[in-house]
């Protein structure tokens, strides 16, 4: 599911535009609302829980646009089927998570177990596509890369240990909300940290946002 959720959106790059790809990702919190309801693993929403979800995906989507790489516009439709079961496995992933922490299992020991398989095939495949010994090259040519690696894999280890407790207390949908907006906060500061300019897109996008937090904060105290 993890590699179905970040591999076939990765893949669909060669079949769609980018722009394309940030809709279906950032509207990964309603499938997920939904398949919560399914599972149980949290009470059933109601409409103005998906109005507010619907506010905050699209303010997310919106800040994506003008960055680099979102030039294109060629679409197809087994492009838009892999981002459609990409988002259905985001959505899965963190109710199936929840689900498996509520068993027993803690949140530092899940994110082992899911990292180790995955680490497992992830080398597997590089030993066969030969990817492994040009990344072990690399590394000798340039030993800083080796360092840069790890201080990378560090900081994502603790996002991911983080983002797995969140889903363990919270609950998947407010784990997927709050990495939403993660990704509002990414894309401002990188305006502030490698300065461009503002299009109109983006004003419209925080004014969704806005909404959207006050929509659900209202109906949160209703």
């Amino acid at each position: 599911l993890v590699f179905g959720a970040t591999g076939l959106a990765t893949q669909s790059l060669r079949y769609v535009s980018y722009p394309t790809k940030i809709v279906f990702k950032s509207a990964k919190l309603i499938p997920t609302m939904i398949v919560s309801s399914i599972l149980r693993t949290e009470s059933k929403y109601n409409a103005s829980d998906y109005f507010a979800a619907l506010l905050l995906s699209a303010g997310a989507a919106g800040y994506s646009f003008g960055t680099e790489g979102t030039e294109g516009s060629n679409n197809s439709a087994f492009g838009i089927a892999m981002l459609v079961v990409s988002i259905l496995c985001d959505a899965l992933v963190p109710n199936i998570q929840k689900r498996i922490m509520s068993k027993g299992l803690s949140a530092a020991g899940l994110m082992v177990n899911t990292n180790a398989v995955g680490f497992s095939v992830l080398l597997f495949a590089m030993s066969l596509s030969g990817m492994l010994a040009d990344t072990v090259e690399a590394a000798i040519e340039r030993p800083e890369l080796l360092i840069y690696l790890i201080g990378v894999g560090m900081c994502m280890g603790m996002a991911v240990l983080a983002y797995t407790r969140l889903i363990k207390s919270s609950g998947p949908v407010v784990a997927v909300a709050t990495a939403t907006l993660r990704k509002v906060v990414t894309v401002l500061l990188s305006y502030i940290i490698f300065p461009k300019p503002l299009l109109p897109i983006h004003a419209i996008s925080s004014l969704l946002v806005f909404v959207g937090i006050l929509v659900n904060t209202y109906c949160r105290k209703r």
